[in-house]
């Protein structure tokens, strides 16, 4: 019998990417030497994006998903499929690089606890400019990237241990992984990979951001990227108010949801007058009802995460600044609010704090 091969899957997670998937592959395919296999995950495209993988990269094991499963759907078929317990997972708009697969490789040699490391996505079109290169848990349920939009050079290059994982570019070890625990499917798009982060986090294991870690990150989801769009879509929004709630009820403790409870409903109206100003009503009200008619099934779901977490909440959220996209306050009046805002939030978090 032969050895197995020690060296980690790569795993690109694919859907209608005909633009963006070919410069994915081109990279993939100069470091084809460093992976076991090149695994690509197919959410169900319909552009012919995997059709043409398959027959420019033959050295491809395609996995064709009969739907769209989401992005966690789709790396959860790459958890179960990969031959090797490590999996380099990858959007199909990510170029890899060398430095990329090393730091992350030797940043989990480095600490023996960790179950996930996130690279440092910087801009394709702008080289000299991290997008983000990890991701903490904000209190109010939302995702804070670190070191978003800033200079290269102004990084330090030290591993952090954080509280969320972002998965542009992330490797995960399958056997450090807590059992049974995957990418909850049900959150389709946005937060799927917060969710999964705080709850790897809620059991004990280190998630590792890792700045030195390089990777080059192209145009983003085709019709739901704001890079693409410059603005938020309504699938988008309807995604982030219902998955927020969603993640928060699922995992914050019930301790922390009464202290918390004051400013998470004063930010819930502040989210849904600026729903109904931007013309995004029925979008706020689908998420409602959503959450709603699947109470049920969450507060099971909720019942078996508080069973088996091992790390408190004061331990994995942060307070801070409130990660808002600019594109969503272009106004004057919309900037005062965000600012009003940001200073009661700040304020509640100092008396807050001390009693979670």
């Amino acid at each position: 019998m032969g050895m197995q091969d020690s060296r980690p899957t790569l795993c690109i997670i694919n859907f209608n990417g005909k633009n963006v998937l070919p410069d994915a592959l081109a990279a993939a395919a100069l470091l084809q030497h460093r992976f076991g296999e090149v695994l690509v995950v197919d959410n169900g495209s319909s552009d012919g994006s995997i059709e043409q993988a398959e027959s420019a990269y033959p050295f491809i094991r395609a996995v064709r998903l009969p739907e769209n499963l989401g992005a966690g759907g789709a790396r959860n078929v790459g958890l179960r499929q990969a031959k090797s317990n490590q999996i380099l997972f990858i959007d199909n708009d990510v170029s890899l690089t060398e430095v990329c697969i090393d730091r992350l490789l030797q940043s989990m040699v480095d600490h023996p606890a960790a179950a996930l490391a996130a690279a440092s996505v910087v801009y394709a079109h702008q080289r000299d400019t991290i997008q983000y290169d990890g991701a903490e848990c904000h209190y109010l349920g939302l995702q804070t990237l670190l070191d978003e939009n800033v200079p290269v050079a102004q990084v330090k290059p030290a591993v952090r241990k954080v509280g969320s994982i972002v998965t542009c570019c992330f490797l995960a070890d399958r056997d450090r992984l807590p059992r049974d625990e995957k990418f909850d499917e049900i959150f389709f798009y946005i937060f799927e990979d917060h969710d999964f982060g705080v709850r790897v986090r809620a059991q004990g294991r280190e998630i590792l951001s890792v700045p030195d870690a390089f990777c080059y990150h192209g145009k983003g989801t085709e019709g739901l990227s704001i890079r693409q769009l410059g603005e938020y879509s309504k699938k988008r929004v309807y995604y982030i108010i219902r998955n927020r709630t969603l993640l928060l009820l699922k995992n914050y403790s019930l301790r922390t949801l009464i202290v918390l409870s004051p400013m998470l409903l004063f930010y819930d109206l502040a989210q849904f007058l600026t729903a109904v100003r931007k013309g995004w009503f029925k979008e706020w009200w689908s998420a409602q009802w959503w959450l709603v008619t699947h109470l049920g099934a969450i507060l099971r779901e909720r019942r078996r995460i508080q069973s088996t977490r091992r790390i408190p909440d004061r331990q994995i959220i942060i307070g801070g600044p409130i990660p808002f996209r600019a594109e969503l306050t272009t106004g004057a009046l919309e900037r005062f609010a965000r600012r009003v805002l940001e200073a009661v939030s700040q304020g509640y978090w100092k008396l807050a704090a001390p009693l979670i």
